[in-house]
């Protein structure tokens, strides 16, 4: 799973542990391990992961809230969760004024990767059906006229 994430993702991530005072960042997605830009082995990394799930578990047992967000401070570093539908986001940071706008800019990450996680996960189906659907566009570069379509759009052939 790890290995066929795209590079968009990978660097988008790696441009939000440059914010603030992060020392390191987990994406997850259920209970497995999208990226792991944390400073620990990748053992250490799916025990937290665990740890995290069985939290939220835990917490939301009686059905009467949705725990979306941890935060817990140790000697030195603090760990931020957050969850966001099956996806779950982990940082480690330094300062604790930070958490705020740590939190902001983890849920926009998120919100703004949901549909990238989405393809990765899930990718077209390459079949006959999704393939009879599209309709090529081949002609149009030797002065050949757009498919017609019943929707708004419009394609206005270039010629030379």
């Amino acid at each position: 799973m790890a290995a066929s994430i795209t590079p968009s993702l990978r660097s988008a991530l790696e441009r939000l542990k440059h914010a603030g005072s992060v020392n390191g960042m987990l994406l997850c997605w259920r209970r497995q391990i999208l990226i792991n830009l944390l400073p620990y082995e990748e053992f250490r990394a799916e025990r937290l992961l665990q740890v995290l799930h069985d939290a939220r578990a835990h917490f939301g047992s009686g059905g009467d809230r949705d725990v979306r967000t941890f935060w817990f401070g140790y000697e030195g570093v603090f760990v931020l969760a957050l969850f966001h539908g099956e996806c779950l986001l982990i940082t480690l940071h330094t300062h604790a004024s930070e958490v705020d706008f740590m939190r902001r800019a983890g849920l926009t990450f998120l919100d703004d990767t949901q549909l990238l996680v989405q393809a990765l996960l899930e990718p077209a189906p390459d079949d006959e059906i999704s393939r009879e659907e599209t309709q090529p566009l081949g002609d149009l570069e030797n002065g050949g006229h757009p498919p017609q379509a019943s929707g708004p759009t419009k394609v206005i052939p270039r010629h030379s």
